[in-house]
């Protein structure tokens, strides 16, 4: 259990451990009942002693797609202070993927977990093969977690940014299945770096390379599947774990799984409800007003004078919704963020700004890991409003309306310096009260809060900025789903919209570990 100090300024909401198991349950020896209650095309089962990643093997360590296992490691999401999970959950993990088109572009290597052990098939695709001659059909992926104390709960993950469906494991999976709760999640239906050229292959030629905003489109479309087959085969086990099936289901995600989160319960409609609220953890805002190419660019624009101070470069990139402040984050996310991020869902949207390749020269493109633009590139100087035309009826197809459905959450850090508060959920909150669902919403500022955690590691102990202004976003969030289940299942209102200030003298271990909303 996290032992967490009781401190004047800061009451952390700690998950209720469920009591210990009276049954272990068993993956069935035939999993063909389990794989149709599903609606999967492959799945495996491990009956595994702690399913949380303190003991769990059964996850993808890997930096740019995975977990970014073991914290700190490249691509994690939260801060190396926040405690480790304990005690274990037992239980069963179940992976596996739906049917999807056969994914020609993406290579897809044998899922090797944390001990080394294959368990997942691979796939590498023949050079330009359209016909699926490699078997390339591994996207659509999931995984679902059921503790042996499992109380008729499910959390829905959103995966963030291009990973996959173990993204979320640390931050949202462990806190999920301390408190008894089921947990599943999914990789979009597309993952990696080339997740745009999704599409071509899919549903046939588009008489281009790939299909423009084809990927998008099915984000909303996996995590709602993702939901409603872990519902099913919950349902279908629910009485060996004395259950009537699942009684509340919530959504949580963080960056591209907060757009999901979003979707999810804007789109939540009868006969097919599948959420009782949510969770948004800094979620991207796609509309055709604000969008990530409103400010993308601009940061492009503007390298290297922003990252090194220039007063010019840094009142350009404010004028977008940038947060000054936030300047001394900025060289690590022209280094790994701001390029890759506009140049791959710019080919999502508008790849024919550069006739399907990378910068208007040469083949159709392959990105790479991590891809820095130069202003020089056609990319800083990409103006969406002149491309409404082409792109308007791409983000209208995946743009958020704020009509939810049910109570939703939102939480977002004030130095977020990929998706600027200011251009992101400071409007969505808007969207959310011109659609007269203020009532089921609430909306905290995290003050000190930026977009991953790890970057409150780099500057804390280092410089001023880290010591007194950064502070982590987890704990604040699983004070969120604290709150959430209270709302939802007790009445209890969380507290107005505000900001939530950083406590003034706390160490980086209670910043990591503590967060009221109060």
């Amino acid at each position: 259990m996290r032992r967490l100090a009781l401190l004047v300024f800061v009451v952390a909401l700690a998950p209720v451990h469920p009591a210990a198991a009276s049954t272990v349950h068993a993956c069935p020896a035939d999993l063909s009942a389990w794989r149709t209650a599903l609606g999967a095309q492959w799945i495996d089962c491990h009956q595994v002693a702690d399913l949380t990643t303190t003991g769990n093997p059964w996850t993808d360590p890997g930096s740019l797609t995975g977990m970014g296992f073991p914290p700190p490691g490249s691509g994690t999401l939260d801060s190396h202070y926040t405690n480790p999970t304990a005690p274990p959950v037992p239980g069963l993990q179940i992976d596996g993927w739906f049917a999807d088109g056969c994914n020609a572009f993406q290579a897809e290597p044998v899922l090797t977990n944390k001990n080394g052990q294959p368990w997942m098939p691979g796939c590498t695709p023949a050079p330009g093969a359209g016909d699926c001659v490699s078997d390339c059909h591994h996207d659509a992926a999931f995984v679902l977690r059921i503790p042996d104390t499992w109380n008729a709960h499910l959390m829905t993950a959103g995966t963030p940014g291009i990973r996959d469906q173990y993204a979320s494991d640390f931050v949202l999976s462990d806190y999920a299945l301390e408190k008894g709760w089921a947990y599943v999640s999914q990789d979009k239906g597309n993952m990696g770096a080339n997740f745009y050229r999704d599409g071509a292959d899919e549903v046939g030629s588009c008489g281009t390379p790939w299909c423009p905003g084809a990927a998008i489109k099915e984000w909303n479309t996996r995590m709602r599947q993702a939901t409603s087959a872990a519902r099913s085969l919950l349902g279908s086990v629910a009485s060996a774990y004395g259950l009537k099936g699942v009684t509340r289901s919530y959504a949580a995600g963080v960056s591209n799984g907060g757009y999901q989160v979003r979707r999810a319960l804007e789109t939540d409609t009868a006969p097919h409800r599948l959420y009782d609220g949510g969770v948004d953890w800094e979620g991207t805002l796609f509309t055709r007003s604000e969008n990530l190419f409103s400010y993308l660019p601009t940061s492009l624009a503007q390298w290297p004078g922003n990252v090194n101070g220039d007063p010019a470069a840094v009142a350009a990139m404010a004028a977008v919704g940038f947060n000054p402040q936030s300047q001394p984050l900025w060289n690590y996310h022209w280094t790994v963020y701001w390029g890759l991020t506009q140049k791959v869902y710019r080919l999502e949207m508008d790849p024919e700004y550069t006739a399907y390749t990378c910068s208007g020269t040469g083949a159709p493109c392959v990105s790479p890991a991590a891809e820095t633009v130069p202003p020089t590139d056609p990319d800083a100087a990409y103006n969406v409003g002149s491309r409404m035309a082409v792109v308007g009826p791409r983000i209208d197809a995946v743009a958020n309306t704020g009509k939810i459905l049910h109570p939703l959450i939102t939480l977002h850090g004030d130095q977020d310096s990929l998706l600027p508060i200011k251009t992101d959920s400071d409007l969505y909150a808007q969207m959310v009260a011109a659609a007269g669902r203020s009532g089921s919403f609430r909306y905290y500022t995290v003050s000190g809060g930026n977009h991953v955690d790890p970057q409150f590691d780099d500057h804390y102990g280092v410089d001023s900025y880290g010591d007194t202004v950064l502070r982590p976003m987890l704990p604040c969030v699983r004070s969120a789903l604290d709150a959430l289940s209270a709302w939802v299942e007790a009445g209890t209102a969380p507290p107005a919209t505000h900001t939530l200030p950083r406590p003034a003298g706390a160490s980086a271990p209670d910043l990591a570990n503590l967060c009221s909303l109060s």
